[in-house]
């Protein structure tokens, strides 16, 4: 009897110590799972330190990007830079406040993923590079941006321009969200509208208000004899139209001299050579180192993963 009572506290310590063990091991894990986890929701400033280049093979994801400088995304986009003498009127100064740091901070993810896409085809087309951040002004690069009028996409093309230029748009498919599609589309556009206007201040005018309002306003300032001596800001045209072309003017007075407003851009890719860059057109990039959790496939994996662990138990 004696040595049945030592053997059941014997056995009841060992229980007790393999308990204690696996609270403590159960708990440690859950604060490793806890401090990722606050990587995954956390937003992060993603620096170009944090994206992978390599050498691979061209497929349907990645696809090459070729850049005027590479040590310097932004810089070739500014080397393009054409409408520098418009950048400096009252109206465009306004809005330099529209576009603080946090601005830029939001859209990092997006403009890494997008941006790249969208300076080559302008550099390929020859259009001012300016052009390059028109859908930061008029979807903040949301593929999925809609708005009341109807329009729709980064490009926030309405549905009849979108059809004209050879977009499905339909119930079960919009190609309006489709960021190569539409962009081949709203450029062909923007060439017409400034082949119509020969003047690209107007056609950002045109692609906002429309040709015919921006042609009915220039006829309209010129018996007035207000046109051209007075230019685009003596046009008689909507507010929202005339606040639209001051806000795309300020943005690239900003990514013009961002050191001089105080900003810092999120850094591109370097891209030499044949190399291609983890910056793709509408994907994310599976390259990214994990701890940093600087892009949403990082995070959406790190969800993942925590996910399971705790369906474990």
């Amino acid at each position: 009897m004696f040595f049945k009572n030592v053997c059941n506290r014997e056995a009841g310590k060992h229980r007790l110590l393999l308990i204690c063990y696996w609270i403590q091991w159960h708990f440690r894990h859950r604060i490793v799972c806890s401090i990722l986890l606050s990587f995954a929701l956390v937003p992060g400033y993603v620096d170009a330190s944090e994206v992978i280049t390599g050498e691979r093979r061209v497929s349907n994801v990645y696809r090459p990007v070729f850049i005027h400088d590479p040590r310097d995304g932004w810089q070739s986009l500014r080397h393009g830079f054409q409408l520098m003498a418009h950048y400096h009127n009252d109206r465009v100064l306004e809005q330099l406040k529209s576009f603080p740091q946090y601005y830029f901070n939001r859209l990092s993810e997006r403009i890494l993923t997008h941006q790249f896409y969208l300076n080559r085809k302008i550099q390929e087309k020859g259009l001012p590079a300016e052009l390059a951040l028109l859908p930061l002004i008029e979807s903040e690069l949301n593929l999925k941006a809609h708005s009341s009028a109807r329009a729709m996409g980064v490009w926030q093309l309405m549905p009849r321009t979108a059809r004209a230029y050879g977009l499905k748009v339909s119930k079960q498919c919009d190609e309006r969200t489709d960021l190569e599609k539409a962009t081949d589309a709203a450029l062909t556009y923007i060439e017409y509208l400034y082949r119509r206007t020969n003047d690209w201040i107007l056609t950002i005018a045109a692609y906002n208000a429309g040709l015919y309002r921006v042609r009915k306003s220039i006829a309209l300032a010129e018996k007035s004899g207000g046109y051209p001596d007075g230019g685009f800001w003596s046009l008689d045209l909507p507010d929202e139209t005339r606040r639209h072309v001051a806000k795309f003017l300020a943005l690239s007075q900003v990514v013009l001299l961002p050191g001089k407003h105080g900003i810092k851009l999120p850094s591109l890719v370097n891209v030499e050579g044949d190399r291609l860059s983890s910056v793709t057109s509408g994907h994310y990039s599976p390259e990214c180192i994990v701890p940093s959790a600087g892009c949403l496939y990082c995070r959406r994996l790190v969800l993942m993963v925590v996910y399971i662990y705790f369906q474990s138990f």
